[in-house]
């Protein structure tokens, strides 16, 4: 799935043509994401006015779900959960959210403390959905990574706030970070 002057469109992989599934002349979508399960695309479109995640199905078959968002705009860095029950991204604040697909519901799970030159919030899902990884600024301007903890709602520190670290990522069987 790939963005392309803000249609979403689906190349196959072998053979096959390519679909547009949003044919909106007049929106802007952009950021594709394809769900694990392959069964839909998520990316972000302003067709009603706001910016909001919207729900394809991978065929472009049936009406796309719009979810409406929280924070300031300018949305980035759409990852979905390994379940394809969740979606995480970025906003303007350099806030890091998780929407539940089946109900909207969103969480908010951190803001950098600096509004830097680079946002630095970067995120990876735990192989179970459980948690999210990801790095936050702090006042010196270094980057801590956490863990987020869906069932808790809490985020836990995992390494030293005088270290710089950065891209977390969990291997494939969850053990490690």
């Amino acid at each position: 799935a790939l963005e392309f002057r803000g249609e979403i469109v689906t190349l196959p992989r072998e053979k096959g043509d390519d679909r547009n599934l949003t044919e909106t002349p007049g929106a802007h979508e952009r950021n594709p994401a394809w769900s694990p399960d392959g069964k839909t695309v998520a990316y972000f479109g302003d067709a009603t006015g706001e910016v909001e995640l919207v729900l394809s199905a991978h065929d472009g078959k049936g009406a796309p779900r719009s979810l409406p968002l929280n924070g300031s705009g300018f949305y980035t860095d759409l990852k979905w959960a390994p379940d394809s029950k969740k979606v995480s991204y970025r906003d303007n604040t350099r806030t890091i959210w998780i929407l539940d697909v089946a109900t909207g519901q969103k969480t908010k799970v951190a803001t950098d403390a600096v509004y830097g030159p680079v946002p630095v919030l970067n995120h990876s899902w735990s192989p179970d959905s459980r948690f999210l990884a990801y790095t936050q600024n702090n006042a010196t301007y270094f980057n801590r990574v956490y863990v987020f903890d869906l069932e808790k709602k809490a985020s836990i520190p995992v390494t030293s706030e005088l270290v710089d670290a950065r891209s977390p990522v969990f291997d494939a069987s969850g053990k490690y970070l």
